[in-house]
């Protein structure tokens, strides 16, 4: 079961990052009007200018804009818990032939088998499989892409220099900072 999007990309891309983004939010560019504002610069006529704008801003404020360009290569969302963090089997991808590529596989959108979008599935592993050098040797598409994500998520965690998180500490409650303490 999984939820997969192809989307030609119409905005510059301005840095080649990889951003780990909360799930819930991850689950939300998989909406079809989020990832149509994520890739496009231009409004369309079913969408009013107000509601482009509001989710063009949360994009920002997510860190996926800026100056109207992609600030992402790679999204790989996460889960928090008070004292790790575990990234899930997701991921959003941009290929060198301007494409984004959104594959949740929590969502329960579609199935193997009797899947409607098999063919964009499977020409979307190859395409993330061949940009990143991972091996596939699985021939069940869904055992292919949990593959896939584990070498990218791999390649990601053994490359990673620092991690820069953006918190709202304005917010933080009095129980919050008493467990922190508790753990220094």
């Amino acid at each position: 079961m999984c939820l997969l999007r192809v989307v030609d990309v119409n905005r510059p891309v301005l840095t080649y990052d990889v951003v780990f983004i909360n799930y819930e939010d991850f689950v939300k560019l998989g909406d079809e009007t989020y990832i149509r504002v994520l890739t496009s610069d231009k409004k369309w006529d079913e969408i009013s200018k107000s509601y482009f704008y509001f989710i063009v801003n949360k994009l920002r404020s997510l860190g996926l804009l800026i100056d109207n360009a992609l600030s992402f290569k790679v999204l790989l969302p996460y889960k928090p818990s008070y004292n790790s963090i575990s990234v899930t089997e997701g991921i959003s991808f941009i290929t060198k032939d301007k494409k984004l590529i959104y594959y949740d596989a929590e969502k329960e959108a579609y199935k193997c088998g009797i899947c409607p979008v098999s063919y964009e599935c499977l020409s979307a592993v190859k395409s993330l499989a061949r940009e990143t050098g991972a091996k596939i040797r699985n021939e069940e598409l869904d055992t292919a892409w949990f593959s896939l994500i584990q070498s990218v998520k791999s390649h990601v965690m053994s490359n990673l220099r620092f991690l820069r998180a953006k918190a709202d500490l304005d917010n933080l409650k009095v129980k919050d900072i008493e467990w922190v303490k508790e753990r220094l």
